[in-house]
């Protein structure tokens, strides 16, 4: 092996361990989020129809999973076959149609289950929404894009998923099913990898190839008193230029994210353990359950009793 063969192999280990910490670090974002799919309809529209599911104030998603459609979106057409995925994450108002030039009722057509032979065109659509118990999760939903559309065939993991999920609604047959709300999951995960934003925000951070030895370091010593000396250390960069970097991409100093994501981990002992005040302190890296309070209310809107109480 010759040095350029010998570079090149150091550049190939190098990226794969980078995309691998990209990936990790998002599994640790939305970890504590508890993010659940829940689909809704797995079955096929035929004769004219037209379908918004807009209006419940959380993230939805459609896949075609048999024939084709069309995305109405601000006015812009875009044609979707089988294999394509949209996300909303903010619940933006959308229509999916088989007729875009013509004007049909929303929400009006029935649905046919998968296994139905029909004679004519149809499109097999599954469609559900994200549920979630945490307070930052829309915040962070607010550094996606409107939509999202994510085409079948491109080769990647989310196009991969897609395909399971096409087998499944065809094999199962049902409204829903619970491998099919894991796999929804899983494509969630994956578009997020595939398609974030990586020019600004929290993935814009955790894609940069400095930044994202920090962005770990906060995710995985969790109840760790870290300082910003530790973090730029881990960066490889002064902390006057660390913290310019992490503000102009995050639009948070290091340290206001450092607190965001303790008492995101805070949020989850009080709501799901039901931990005392003092104790969600103490593994937050505070001295005093006033301070902490203060930090917790500062960044959740309201105080850790009422995070507790749900809870009990």
């Amino acid at each position: 092996m010759n040095f350029t063969d010998l570079a090149e192999l150091r550049y190939a280990l190098s990226a794969t361990s980078y995309v691998q910490s990209f990936m990790n670090t998002i599994d640790q974002l939305f970890s504590p989020l508890k993010l659940e799919a829940n689909v809704f309809h797995n079955g096929q529209y035929c004769g004219a129809w037209a379908i918004d599911t807009s209006g419940s104030e959380k993230m939805t998603f459609h896949v075609v999973v048999r024939g084709s459609c069309y995305l109405n979106f601000n006015n812009q057409l875009t044609k979707l076959t089988e294999g394509d995925a949209i996300f909303l994450p903010s619940d933006a108002k959308h229509i999916i149609t088989n007729f875009p030039e013509q004007e049909i009722s929303i929400n009006k057509a029935d649905t046919l289950p998968m296994q139905a032979v029909l004679t004519e065109p149809s499109t097999g659509l599954v469609c559900g929404n994200f549920g979630h118990e945490h307070p930052l999760f829309d915040r962070l939903m607010k550094q996606l894009p409107e939509v999202i559309i994510v085409q079948g065939g491109e080769g990647s993991a989310s196009s991969k998923i897609i395909d399971v999920i096409i087998e499944e609604s065809a094999r199962s047959g049902l409204e829903s099913s619970l491998l099919l709300n894991r796999l929804s999951d899983c494509l969630f995960l994956s578009m997020v990898q595939d398609h974030a934003d990586q020019d600004s925000g929290v993935f814009a951070a955790l894609a940069h190839e400095k930044l994202s030895r920090a962005m770990a370091l906060i995710h995985q010593e969790t109840e760790k008193v870290i300082s910003l000396e530790a973090l730029s250390e881990a960066a490889g960069m002064s902390r006057s230029a660390f913290s310019s970097l992490f503000k102009s991409l995050v639009g948070l100093s290091p340290m206001d994210y450092l607190k965001q994501w303790k008492m995101t981990l805070a949020y989850r002992w009080l709501a799901d353990e039901g931990v005392t005040t003092y104790e969600a302190a103490l593994r937050s890296g505070y001295e005093s359950e006033s301070s902490f309070s203060k930090a917790f209310s500062s960044v959740m809107g309201f105080g850790p009793g009422k995070a507790r109480a749900k809870q009990r």
